[in-house]
């Protein structure tokens, strides 16, 4: 039995001052009382009141009368039998699922050590468990550092029968939608009472079993850090029209209905003032099918990791550079792009550590290897085997070294010693001129693709931009998402328990990164060896003054967290990027293949939606998702402010292009326009709240740009949560395309902009077809 919190927040503004609380000892009558009601006994969590006041000592209307209203007949016998047995861990609210509806302050208790005055308390044992991974559930340790939820938040609950069109339930063709003052979902600002830009949409992977469908909230918008919303189900209705009854718990609540059960009553107050805080809003309660609140976690929460591998990884080099060595240097005469191929390694300080258990993990290996290979179909049985083979033991898997084995929500990551990180640089030719003398190049880091490798910056298109427009390109593996990290997130997609794996190993990815960088740019780096050096009278090749990006595909989606981050970058370019990987996984046709391996775990189609969920609470820590809102003029403490021109292909099979606006709009990147030809983008009123940039004048600031394939190669993609399956992939379109290159050259230069490179039309990429 958990007993309730020691202190709880008050109905708090934007404040969230604490107040005091009954000592624990005050609350052992009515917890004894609650065991004896039920057999393991509980009383909810306690979230916090909603902001704006409001108790059930209110009137009839919850707004804080003087008199307590009526209480209707107990309803209490049409909860699920098993509710009080559960309420310790799950939330009685949505019947459908224990941990729904999602996210949710009940699943938080107050703790005034955090920036929002709440800590997640997510229950282990109430998580799905992996039929795969010895059925394991998933453990919530690392969840429960959290002081907060997704700031893009997927919104999970369960609806039976609901009809979004019969209901009038903003879609994502029409976003404008859900800011009307009658929308039947909304999602609401608690403190400033401010609707924020969503989109409703059923799970379409869960076609054959509705009884699993689920009803995802999506935000179009990054949410605030630190902030607490309410949301908002009203005036649902069935397929033939017709409003779909309430729940019996909600309708406790709604309706004030009596209750003799102590975990229900627990939370009558927490109830009336978010009703209250409506009514504000001009929600009645009345109108309401479902409503409850969570809290955003705080930017330090979310970004306070990476910022201190950052500041203590560099506090930590000799002269501000990190050691490197050369190793190869190549001169390929046929090669009409490339004049040089440097690789070699830098030595940076490394905040992970791999336990050595002594756990044997290769039968798992072997098991999923000629899966990953595309050698054979995935077979389950035989994984399954071999991590029953492997039962409870700890595994061999990198993560960040913490100063202590207890968790706090407030920890940061510790120095283990150095890393040694192999990079590879690309000279091009145009970096030399006629007569032997140097033409110095502007110098940028590459970012290269899901799972994928540095040497990716030898593909076509990167060595052309380099020599067209005179860049020297160097990159190193995205530490923790590159080839030789996926055998680490095989055991996260079996057994979501491990996903910090991949998520802290990323995080050290991008500080190698930007240690790279620091060797391109700093004085004692790059330039001082004679590899980086050519010409006639040996002169350095690179041009020191300002250090870009420019990234593809995971490229983008990463580098949009690298640029929030970086302190030497101040201008990149983001490749087919988009944001957050809860909308992107079942949106890309890459998914398939890591769903087979989720999904063998984690069958259940309410299980998978609320796992998207959950794992992006993590995932926030490792990719732009967590970092957006301070992206670009917004900077991070000792971060500069950044511009970013985001490339997107329209129709991408990888990477939706919808998660690409949701980027932009978090960003305050403008628009190009027009962006594509009228009639082509699905949506009624698409690119709502992104505002068109100058085409005149060329604009110096953020920017999102479409690159059309056309219509006879790129089909329609699908408004769901599936991915594109028709028509030719345009994902690699963009930057193969030359007018595309010269843009992005345009625009990574000292002083640059984005400029009109489309002759004030629509952009059509190389490969496009009408």
């Amino acid at each position: 039995m958990r007993l309730p919190d020691s202190g709880q927040p008050s109905a708090r503004p934007s404040s969230r001052t604490l107040t005091s609380a009954k000592p624990w000892f005050a609350w052992v009558g009515t917890a004894l009382l609650a065991a004896a009601l039920a057999a393991c006994g509980g009383g909810g969590s306690n979230p916090p009141p909603a902001a704006g006041g409001g108790s059930n000592n209110g009137g009839n209307n919850g707004s804080g009368g003087t008199a307590p209203p009526a209480m209707l007949a107990s309803i209490d016998d049409q909860l699920p039998a098993d509710a009080a047995a559960k309420a310790d861990g799950c939330d009685f609210l949505d019947a459908s699922h224990c941990m729904l509806p999602f996210p949710n302050d009940y699943y938080t208790v107050a703790d005034a050590g955090t920036d929002t005055g709440r800590r997640l308390n997510l229950k282990t044992s109430s998580m799905p468990r992996s039929q795969i991974a010895a059925n394991r559930a998933i453990d919530t340790t690392e969840w429960n550092r959290n002081d907060g939820f997704s700031p893009g938040a997927m919104v999970v609950t369960r609806v039976p029968g609901v009809d979004l069109d019969k209901s009038g339930a903003p879609r994502l063709s029409d976003l404008s939608a859900s800011l009307k003052s009658d929308a039947p979902v909304m999602l609401i600002d608690a403190d400033t009472l401010e609707q924020k830009l969503v989109w409703a949409e059923l799970d379409t992977n869960s076609v054959g079993t509705p009884e699993k469908q689920s009803l995802n909230i999506r935000v179009a918008k990054s949410l605030e850090w630190g902030h607490r919303y309410i949301v908002v189900l009203r005036n649902m209705k069935d397929a033939q029209g017709k409003a779909i009854e309430v729940g019996p718990a909600f309708q406790i609540y709604r309706d004030r209905h009596e209750s003799k059960l102590d975990f229900v009553n627990g939370r009558r107050e927490h109830m009336e003032a978010l009703f209250a805080t409506l009514k504000k809003a001009g929600v009645a309660r009345e109108s309401l099918y479902l409503a409850w609140d969570f809290t955003v976690a705080s930017r330090k929460n979310t970004t306070g990791r990476m910022l201190a591998i950052r500041d203590q990884g560099f506090a930590a080099l000799t002269n501000g550079t990190p050691a490197f060595t050369v190793d190869t240097v190549t001169e390929d005469p046929t090669d009409l792009k490339i004049a040089r191929h440097i690789e070699g390694t830098i030595t940076v300080p490394s905040f992970v550590v791999t336990p050595n258990t002594g756990t044997d993990i290769m039968p798992v290996v072997a098991a999923v290897g000629p899966y990953l290979q595309g050698k054979a179909p995935i077979n389950l049985p035989a994984i399954k085997t071999a991590f029953d083979a492997i039962g409870d033991k700890p595994l061999p898997l990198p993560h960040f070294k913490y100063a202590s084995a207890t968790p706090g929500v407030n920890d940061v990551p510790v120095q283990n010693g150095t890393m040694t990180v192999k990079y590879m640089c690309n000279i091009p030719r145009s970096a030399l001129n006629v007569d032997g003398s140097v033409n110095p190049a502007r110098i940028s880091l590459y970012g290269h693709g899901l799972f994928g490798r540095a040497a990716e910056m030898n593909g076509g298109n990167v060595k052309s931009m380099g020599n067209e427009h005179n860049f020297v390109f160097c990159a190193t593996n995205w530490y923790g998402f590159s080839e030789d990290e996926i055998v680490p997130s095989v055991f996260a997609f079996f057994d979501l328990s491990n996903a910090r794996v991949p998520f802290d190993t990323t995080q050290q990815g991008v500080l190698n990164m930007m240690m790279l960088g620091r060797a391109m740019k700093s004085a004692q780096g790059f330039a001082t060896n004679a590899a980086f050096q050519m010409g006639s009278t040996p002169t350095s090749v690179l041009d020191t003054g300002e250090l870009f990006y420019d990234g593809n595909s995971q490229g983008g989606i990463l580098g949009g967290m690298f640029m929030s981050v970086a302190q030497d970058v101040q201008r990149g370019v983001l490749g087919v990027p988009g944001m957050n990987y809860s909308l992107l996984l079942e949106r890309s046709a890459d998914w398939p293949q890591f769903a087979s391996m989720v999904y063998g775990a984690y069958p259940d189609s309410l299980d998978q939606q609320f796992i998207f969920s959950l794992w992006q609470s993590l995932w926030d820590r490792a990719e732009a998702n967590g970092y957006a809102q301070a992206m670009t003029d917004n900077p991070l403490p000792n971060t500069p402010a950044h511009k970013v021109l985001m490339h997107v292909a329209y129709g991408d099979h990888q990477v939706s292009m919808w998660a690409a606006e949701i980027e932009a709009r978090t960003i305050g990147a403008k628009l190009y326009c027009p962006a594509l030809a009228p009639g082509r983008h699905p949506d009624a009123n698409p690119y709502f709240q992104l505002s068109c940039m100058d085409n005149a004048t060329g604009h110096d600031g953020s920017a999102i740009v479409l690159w059309d394939s056309g219509p006879g190669r790129t089909t329609v993609p699908p408004q769901g949560n599936v991915p594109p399956t028709t028509g030719t992939d345009p994902h690699s379109d963009p930057r193969s395309t030359l007018m595309a290159r010269a843009q992005k050259a345009a625009f990574l230069k000292t002083g640059g902009s984005v400029v009109d490179k489309c002759g004030n039309a629509p952009c059509r990429a190389d490969a496009y077809v009408p």
